[in-house]
């Protein structure tokens, strides 16, 4: 049976439900500690847990912003840590056509987004590369590009937290979420 596309609804509405489901998801293992900020649900935070080398070694944090009028125009997305990566900028700004405004599509889901941007960290794509130089190293000199990534995510990004710290987060998240 094919899945319904679920109608456009207001912003706020669609959000809740948005996610709800994702955290639902219990298969999602690369986005972990989705956090909405109290009394705004504009303002996610969570931790992406990437799965390819050398960005597997780490975790790193990031906010999602939603503009007022979503989901007519995309969230603005940035990651909160320092990142050699060719589609990330020094201010954490991501490049993927999916959260440009003109490739916006109002039906895409904020998983779906979330989805592009870890196979993006995964895989850099050097055709939207924030780093032009950046994109060369990787496709010129990969062993130099990683080598150099490597010692990034040595130096700065977040310590992996445990699947006894991941639950205990979650814990934390339900019962202030069941005070709202």
């Amino acid at each position: 049976m094919a899945k319904k596309e679920e109608p456009l609804m207001d912003g706020p509405k669609r959000m809740n439900r948005e996610l709800a489901l994702m955290l639902e998801d219990k298969q999602n293992l690369q986005f972990r500690n989705l956090w909405v900020e109290p009394n705004n649900i504009y303002k996610w935070s969570g931790l992406l847990m990437p799965e390819a080398p050398p960005y597997d070694k780490g975790a790193y944090k990031m906010e999602i912003d939603f503009p007022l009028d979503y989901p007519f125009k995309p969230p603005r997305i940035h990651i909160n840590t320092k990142m050699y990566h060719l589609n990330v900028n020094e201010r954490g700004q991501i490049c993927v056509p999916i959260l440009e405004i003109e490739h916006w599509i109002p039906t895409t889901r904020i998983d779906q987004v979330l989805q592009v941007l870890l196979a993006t960290i995964n895989d850099p794509q050097p055709e939207n590369a924030w780093h032009m130089e950046m994109a060369g190293e990787y496709r010129n000199d990969p062993v130099r590009f990683f080598k150099v990534a490597d010692a990034w995510v040595q130096k700065y990004s977040e310590r992996r937290p445990t699947e006894e710290e991941l639950a205990k987060f979650a814990r934390k998240r339900k019962k202030a979420m069941s005070k709202d």
